[in-house]
């Protein structure tokens, strides 16, 4: 399999009659006020947010029956690993082209800075992932 591309997004829909798919809200940025008296400068934020990592690939080998494999990590300012999250998906023979749509609930920060969602494939059997994708973050605090 290919990877085509990723996006990060508040929401998508997928058409059923056409299945073309729509993107909205693409996020790249997020701004979170917080209240100065209620965070503790030493412990992880657990942001109530909801998005979707889109991602489309090509499958080289439509003559059997794929799957794949994604494992996403979020990556601090600092490098460290504060989220992963893995799924699988099992595709059909004869498909030709493929879209996953992963559901993210919920994220920890740090602090503000530039974070990376990290996307790594594996397909069928095949030992190790690869990194495919980085999509950038970046988390703007304004305390009140």
């Amino acid at each position: 399999m290919k990877h085509i591309w990723s996006i990060l997004c508040q929401n998508s829909s997928v058409d059923s009659k056409t299945n073309l798919l729509s993107i909205f809200n693409c996020v790249e940025e997020l701004k979170i006020e917080i209240k100065k008296d209620q965070v503790s400068k030493t412990d992880l934020l657990v942001i109530p947010i909801s998005f979707q990592l889109i991602s489309f690939w090509t499958i080289e080998d439509a003559n059997q029956k794929n799957s794949l494999y994604i494992k996403l990590e979020i990556i601090d300012p600092n490098e460290k690993l504060l989220n992963d999250f893995n799924k699988s998906f099992d595709i059909a023979e004869g498909t030709l082209r493929f879209r996953n749509i992963i559901n993210i609930q919920n994220i920890k920060i740090a602090k503000e800075g530039r974070y990376m969602v990290k996307v790594f494939s594996k397909e069928n059997d095949k030992k190790g992932f690869k990194a495919v994708a980085e999509l950038p973050l970046d988390i703007k605090i304004e305390y009140i």
